[in-house]
């Protein structure tokens, strides 16, 4: 009864997991898919907006580019508590998701360009069997975020030592909304628990960046994002639950995504190569706890509030990507990249809704003029992760072993006015 207790009390924090558990989405865009994100030095693409406003700086004239990527994870687990028998198989359901990226610069004279970029940062979408031995940690989980970013980009006096570009953006969380499921073991015969929530109003962050290009083919640069503070409200459901239970509540929480930075590398080797290396650093210590409020007194869980830790660690990301040109095709350019992605959960957090590890990312893509204005881009990433083994997790866990990939593939179009 207690670890059930626990368990419900969790509700809003599940809301939020995927916000704070380190899947971030960092594919913001196509043509930055296909070098795996190495984009924040990059400065010759509009979705400079997302990965290093002062980019903008360096782009002249109308630029437009509007996408999407397909997430399609896939994971299994292989069950090691007391609940069901020892090594039991379960594969989470097949569901793909689509992301969209859209963004657009214009000149305004020759050293400031603005602009603005939609895009969803944060996401996620699990869904388990009915049946399936952790039904009563989650059945289902769906949580959509979008963002908005206004920015601007500006190349800074000729000093003789070098280029130097600045940008900043406002980053505005506009729309967001979870929906998740779970089974209530405790009682017999076993009740639900649903709940539907949304964002309650646009909240706000910034970002910044600045690009310094000493000599000619080797650029510097440097992106922060700032924490973003949301506050979410839901209508929870509690079907087939003894008294000590209301059949509805309202609860609400607030959660601070976490600050990130990012330091860049680009350099152009020989003509018609662009390699570049960042490190992205995300400060998901910030997530230690979550408070939860409810509207009414639930006599079950003796008040209207509960503090959940949750004690995840700051994590880091090795992004590199390369692009060539000089391909003998006329308007032809490729792409790749890899990556290594270090997860921010302990062990002992880790849960069904989110069962995150440490991974691998592997992408191609490439990106064809089919006018002097037009061009079509394409991109393939794919995501291994490590297997995860996970034992004594707290309340709402379940242990087990982890395993999970993805594919993403993305298509997109950039034009030049």
């Amino acid at each position: 009864m207690r670890r059930f207790i626990a368990t419900i009390c969790l509700v809003f924090l599940y809301s939020t997991v995927t916000f704070a558990s380190g899947f971030s989405i960092y594919e913001a865009s196509v043509r930055a898919n296909a070098m795996l994100g190495a984009f924040s030095a990059y400065a010759r693409h509009v979705s400079t907006i997302y990965y290093n406003p002062a980019g903008l700086a360096g782009l002249d004239g109308i630029r437009i580019s509007g996408g999407a990527t397909i997430i399609a994870p896939r994971t299994s687990f292989r069950n090691l508590s007391a609940l069901a028998p020892l090594g039991q198989k379960t594969n989470l359901k097949k569901q793909n998701f689509w992301v969209p990226n859209a963004y657009a610069s214009y000149q305004i004279n020759a050293n400031l360009t603005a602009g603005v970029g939609v895009y969803s940062p944060f996401g996620l979408g699990t869904e388990w069997p009915s049946d399936w031995v952790g039904r009563g940690a989650s059945i289902k989980a769906d949580i959509k975020t979008l963002f908005v970013t206004p920015a601007v980009g500006y190349k800074l006096p000729d000093w003789g030592i070098g280029t130097i570009k600045i940008g900043a953006g406002l980053r505005m969380a506009v729309f967001g909304k979870v929906k998740l499921k779970r089974a209530v073991q405790s009682f017999t015969p076993e009740g639900t628990f649903t709940l539907n929530g949304d964002l309650d109003k646009t909240a706000f962050g910034f970002n910044a960046g600045i690009l310094y290009q000493p000599i000619k083919d080797v650029t510097l640069g440097f992106t922060y994002r700032s924490k973003v503070k949301t506050k979410y409200s839901g209508d929870a459901e509690f079907v087939n639950l003894p008294v000590g239970f209301p059949n509805t509540a309202k609860g609400s929480a607030e959660i601070t995504l976490p600050s990130s930075y990012v330091v860049a590398l680009n350099v152009k080797p020989i003509k018609g190569l662009t390699t570049e290396l960042d490190y992205v650093w995300w400060g998901w210590s910030s997530y230690d706890k979550l408070a939860i409020n409810f509207d009414q007194t639930i006599p079950a869980l003796g008040g209207n509030k509960i503090v959940n830790e949750r004690n995840y660690k700051d994590s880091w990301q090795l992004r590199f990507g390369a692009e060539y040109s000089e391909l003998g095709i006329k308007g032809l350019t490729i792409r790749g990249g890899i990556a290594y992605d270090k997860n921010p959960i302990r062990d002992r957090y880790v849960d069904p809704t989110l069962p995150d590890a440490d991974r691998w990312l592997f992408s191609g893509g490439l990106s064809y003029n089919l006018t002097d204005y037009l061009a079509v881009d394409v991109a393939y990433i794919f995501i291994r992760t490590k297997q995860r083994e996970v034992t004594n997790t707290t309340a709402g866990g379940i242990d087990g072993v982890y395993n999970t990939y993805a594919n993403l593939p993305s298509f997109g179009l950039t034009m030049k006015l």
